[in-house]
């Protein structure tokens, strides 16, 4: 028995977001190294930065970028000031970067920039012993720049695996599948060169 669906943009793209959410949950709960919270801002990053495939490595490298930042501040706690006066110059510093390094094309999305640089502090406050030397400089699971953008970036992943699935939900079995995959919200997917994308 085969089940022919009529979706909506809009309905195609509900239901494949909670298919890839569901499974995304699923899936994470037997990675405790990984985090499924960090994945879906890694998705929703990739989403409303235009959701095409120059949109997933901008957004990507952005993210990837944020979390380099908001390791180094943490490494960089070394300064002669009290502990909150020396975090607040080093945020300060790496915003100012943050912002400065969306002049190059590949860093151009600045949300996603500050997005993996707060899922970096989300994850040092959440995972307990994270927030230690021996954390932040071993090639382990324990590293937030391992553990972070690999979560991201399996977001990422999951943003493209929704888009093309709503679109192949929403053209059904008697109509030509879009070419574009559709974002969250139902709409095509843009032209790559999109402000959107940039």
């Amino acid at each position: 028995m085969v089940i022919e669906m009529n979706l909506s943009p809009l309905a195609a793209a509900a239901l494949a977001a909670a298919l890839v959410a569901a499974a995304s949950v699923l899936a994470f709960s037997a990675m405790p190294a990984l985090f499924v919270w960090a994945a879906f801002i890694g998705w929703a990053s990739h989403d409303h930065s235009g959701a095409t495939l120059q949109a997933a490595l901008r957004s990507s490298a952005a993210l990837v970028f944020g979390v380099v930042m908001a390791w180094a501040v943490v490494a960089a706690g070394i300064l002669p000031l009290s502990a909150s006066l020396a975090t607040a110059v080093t945020v300060g510093i790496a915003a100012f970067l943050n912002v400065l390094a969306s002049a190059g094309p590949i860093l151009s999305i600045v949300p996603a920039t500050f997005y993996g640089f707060a899922s970096t502090f989300a994850y040092l406050s959440l995972v307990p012993g994270a927030f230690t030397i021996n954390a932040m400089t071993g090639l382990n699971w324990k590293n937030a720049i391992v553990a972070v953008p690999l979560s991201l970036l399996i977001g990422t992943g999951l943003g493209i695996a929704q888009g093309w699935m709503a679109s192949v939900l929403a053209a059904g079995k008697t109509h030509v599948a879009p070419a574009r995959a559709l974002r969250l919200d139902g709409s095509p997917v843009e032209d790559g060169n999109s402000l959107k994308a940039r």
